[in-house]
């Protein structure tokens, strides 16, 4: 299973990958947060199409489609965890209002 074919998923919008995102109710309004780097070895790692699509319409951005195996997709995994981690990030972040 490590070196089976395996395809997951990235968000990217323009040139920026997606990292994370929050969602916050205040004063009855929903902001969401988005956050994108121009990283992508710390992009994070979607293994549903449908929930990477869903997540891209959100913030105005489209999914990209990677193939590789078992293996290199959990070493995404650990990369982003890593850089989620790290307190000092180079990201830029979108906001929405509901």
């Amino acid at each position: 299973m490590p070196n089976r074919e395996y395809q997951y998923y990235f968000i990217k919008l323009g040139k920026l990958y997606y990292v994370n995102d929050w969602c916050k109710d205040v004063k009855k309004k929903e902001i969401t947060s988005y956050e994108f780097t121009h990283d992508e070895l710390v992009a994070f790692p979607f293994d549903k199409e449908s929930i990477a699509k869903q997540m891209a319409e959100e913030c105005g951005a489209h999914i990209v489609v990677r193939n590789a195996t078992f293996n290199d997709y959990v070493k995404q995994g650990q990369r982003w965890s890593n850089y989620i981690s790290c307190k000092k990030k180079n990201s830029w972040k979108i906001y929405t209002f509901k």
